[in-house]
C-alpha cells in the first residue's frame, strides 16, 4: 500500500484535532448553524479545489448514487449525534462512544467489504481502545453521570455517533472504485448542507458576522484541507486499518488543547495516547490486514 495514503490519513486526523480550538472561539451560535455555515463555506473551498485541479468532471454522479446519499446521511448524523452526546452527558463520554467505531468496522467489514481479520489487526484495535479507556477514565466518568432521561438520550446518541462513523468509513471504502475521495467529500458535504438548511436561520445576523472569520478558517482547515486528506486516505486503505489510524484524532485533540488552550495533561492521558499510537503504528504495518490490498 502507498505510504502516501497513511500520511494523508494521519495528517487529516491531526488537523481534525484542531476542532476544539475553533469551537472555543465561536460564540452565540447553535450547533446546527455552526455546522451548516462551516459546510457552506467548506463546499466553496472544495469547488475551488476542483476548479484548480481540473477535476470538475469527476464530480458527476454515475454509479451507486444511492450510496453517495448514504454517505452524506452517515456523515451528518455522526456530527449531530456526537454533539447531542456532548450536550447531554460529558465530553469524555462522547469521545469514548464516538471512537467505538473501530469495533463496528472490524465486525462489519468482513461482511460488507470482504476484508479478512488478522490477529495483528485485532491486537492493534485492542491497544487503541485501551488507550481510549485510559484517556476517558470510565470509572471517574461514571461517577459524574446522573443516569436520568437526558443522560440516557446522550448515551444513545453517542452509540449512534460511533455506528454512523463506522458507516462513513465503510461506505467511503465501498465507493472508492467509483468516486475519488474528494468527490465523495464534496457530495457528502452538499447533502449535509441540504439536511441542515433549516439551521441557517437559527442565528442572528450580528452573531453570524461576528463569527464569520473563525467559521471561514474553520471550514478551510476542517472541511477542506483536513477532510480531503482524511477521505483520500481512508478510500485507499482497508476499512479496519483506517478506523484504527483515525484514533490519532483524539491524541491530536489533547495535544492542541494542551499547547494552545493550556489544558493540563495527566498521566492516564499520556498512557492512553501511547497505547493509541502503538495501535496506529501496528495497524499501519504493511499487509495488516492482508485482504483488500489487491484493490488498493
Amino acid at each position: 500500500m502507498s505510504q502516501k495514503a497513511y500520511l494523508e490519513l494521519i495528517s487529516g486526523s491531526i488537523l481534525f484535532g484542531m476542532v476544539g480550538i475553533f469551537l472555543a472561539n465561536i460564540h452565540g451560535m447553535s450547533t446546527g448553524s455552526i455546522i451548516f455555515y462551516k459546510h457552506f463555506a467548506g463546499i466553496i473551498f472544495l469547488a475551488l479545489y476542483f476548479l484548480m485541479t481540473g477535476g470538475i468532471k469527476i464530480l458527476r454522479p454515475t454509479k451507486r448514487k444511492s450510496y453517495l446519499l448514504l454517505l452524506g446521511l452517515f456523515n451528518t448524523f455522526t456530527i449531530f449525534a456526537y454533539f447531542i452526546c456532548i450536550q447531554y452527558t460529558t465530553l469524555s463520554v462522547a469521545i469514548l462512544l464516538l471512537y467505538t467505531a473501530p469495533m463496528y468496522v472490524t465486525l462489519l467489514s468482513p461482511a460488507f467489504l470482504k476484508e479478512k481479520v488478522r490477529i495483528e489487526g485485532i491486537v492493534a484495535l485492542l491497544l487503541s481502545l485501551t488507550g481510549i479507556l485510559f484517556i476517558v477514565d470510565p470509572a471517574g466518568m461514571a461517577s459524574q453521570l446522573n443516569f436520568g432521561e437526558k443522560n440516557f438520550i446522550g448515551i444513545i446518541a453517542g452509540i449512534v455517533s460511533g455506528m454512523c462513523f463506522a458507516g462513513v468509513i465503510i461506505t467511503v471504502r465501498y465507493l472508492k472504485d467509483d468516486y475519488t475521495g474528494p468527490a465523495q467529500l464534496f457530495w457528502s458535504t452538499f447533502i449535509g448542507i441540504l439536511m441542515l438548511a433549516p439551521a441557517a436561520f437559527d442565528v442572528t445576523l450580528p452573531s453570524l458576522v461576528e463569527n464569520m472569520t473563525v467559521i471561514v478558517l474553520f471550514a478551510f482547515v476542517n472541511t477542506a484541507v483536513a477532510s480531503i486528506l482524511y477521505i483520500k486516505g481512508i478510500s485507499k486503505l482497508p476499512a479496519q486499518t483506517s478506523s484504527i489510524i483515525a484514533l490519532m484524532e483524539p491524541v491530536s485533540v489533547i495535544f492542541f488543547d494542551h499547547v494552545l488552550l493550556h489544558t493540563p495533561i495527566f498521566f492516564n492521558t499520556m498512557a492512553g495516547c501511547l497505547f493509541i499510537l502503538l495501535g496506529a503504528a501496528l495497524a499501519s504495518v504493511r499487509n495488516v490486514p492482508l485482504a483488500a490490498n489487491e484493490n488498493v
